[in-house]
């Protein structure tokens, strides 16, 4: 099972996939090549920060099934994250569109311990 994390710097959210400590048969991130990426289970599997989560209230939602991001309910009561993209992204919350039905559910509250890569993106590009 694949974790992932949300953190905030200078008003920009870093969504990344990790590695998966769990199972070391698991896909290194830099051989994924998707148009999205997936958390299963959120409430186990996406820590999302403070900062984060108050510029992923302000994504808003757009009218279609998919979007930028999703965040939904599955019939068997687990919570799923999804976004468009690989497993590392830059997001200015106000410059996207989240699914329709995107809504925030459970996670785990994490520390905003943004990686030294993407500090510098942001600073460089945002």
């Amino acid at each position: 099972m694949q974790h992932a994390r949300i953190t905030a710097h200078r008003g920009i959210l870093v969504v990344e996939l990790l590695p998966d400590e769990a199972n070391d048969e698991a896909t290194p991130t830099n051989k994924l090549r998707n148009l999205a990426t997936v958390i299963h289970d959120t409430g186990r599997h996406l820590g999302v920060s403070e900062e984060a989560l108050a510029l992923l209230k302000l994504v808003k939602r757009g009218l279609d099934a998919i979007g930028d991001f999703a965040w939904f309910s599955s019939d068997d009561g687990k919570d799923h994250f999804a976004w468009l993209g690989g497993p590392k992204r830059l997001v200015n919350p106000t410059a996207v569109a989240a699914a329709r039905s995107y809504a925030i559910l459970a996670h785990r509250v994490i520390p905003n311990e943004v990686p030294e890569g993407a500090r510098k993106a942001i600073e460089a590009n945002f």
